[in-house]
C-alpha cells in the first residue's frame, strides 16, 4: 500500500490517499474522501500513512463523462439554490456548487446571520435527486471523519441534520465531518508540511485553486 498526495475538490484541497495501485504524477483517481467519491488529480507518492481515504481505481473516460454531466446538473441546482434563498428569505449567499459521483451535492454557501435551510435542501435534493450539503464558507475547516449518507451530523450539513447555516454549525471547507474544529494555524502548517514534502521531492508547487 502506498500513500500519494491528491488534489481533489473545486477549492482544491490536498490529501493523503492510501493506493494499492501504483499512480504517477498528474494521472486522475477516483478517491473515497470524507465527502464521498470523487476525481483527483496525482501530485506525488509520500512517505507516511494516508489518512484522508482511498484510491478506488484510476479515473475512466465513464467517470470524466459522469463528472461533466453532474457538473451541468449542479449549475442548475445552485440557480435554483439562489433562488430558493430568497424564496425562503434565508441570510445566506450560494457562491458555488461541487458534486461528487456518488450522488452528492455540496452547495458552498455564505451566511450572514443564523438560519435553518431544511426545507430549501428537502425541495433541492427532491427536485434534483441529489443528497444536497451545506458548506459553510464562514467556518474553520474541521478534522476528517467518515462520511455519512446522511449528512455530517453537525447542525447546517445534510437535509436529515437539522439542515441549519448557523455559524454554530454545518460543513467546513474540509468536508463534512462529525470530527472537532481544526484551527486555521493548524490547516496552514498541515499543508506547509505537504508543500515541504513536495519540494523536497523536486517538485514545483501546485496552486491551491
Amino acid at each position: 500500500m502506498t500513500t500519494y498526495l491528491i488534489q481533489y475538490g473545486r477549492p482544491g484541497f490536498l490529501g493523503r490517499f492510501r493506493s494499492a495501485l501504483a499512480l504517477a504524477r498528474g494521472e486522475r483517481a477516483v478517491v473515497r474522501t470524507v465527502r464521498g467519491t470523487e476525481l483527483g488529480e496525482v501530485m506525488l507518492a509520500l512517505d507516511g500513512a494516508g489518512d484522508d481515504g482511498d484510491v478506488l481505481r484510476l479515473a475512466t473516460p465513464d467517470d470524466e463523462a459522469a463528472a461533466t454531466r453532474a457538473g451541468d446538473t449542479a449549475q442548475e441546482l445552485l440557480a435554483a439554490a439562489a433562488d430558493g434563498a430568497i424564496e425562503h428569505a434565508l441570510p445566506l449567499t450560494f457562491v458555488d456548487v461541487e458534486t461528487t459521483l456518488d450522488g452528492f451535492a455540496i452547495l458552498h454557501a455564505l451566511p450572514w446571520d443564523a438560519c435553518d435551510a431544511t426545507a430549501l435542501l428537502d425541495q433541492l435534493a427532491a427536485r434534483f435527486g441529489l443528497a444536497v450539503r451545506l458548506l459553510d464558507l464562514s467556518r474553520s475547516p474541521t478534522a476528517k471523519d467518515e462520511p455519512s449518507t446522511g449528512g455530517c451530523g453537525k447542525p447546517g450539513c445534510g437535509t436529515e441534520s437539522g439542515g441549519g447555516c448557523s455559524t454554530g454549525g454545518g460543513c467546513s471547507s474540509g468536508g463534512c465531518s462529525r470530527g472537532a474544529v481544526k484551527s486555521a494555524d493548524e490547516l496552514t502548517a498541515h499543508f506547509a508540511a505537504l508543500r515541504r514534502q513536495m519540494e523536497a521531492a523536486g517538485l514545483a508547487r501546485t496552486p491551491l485553486n
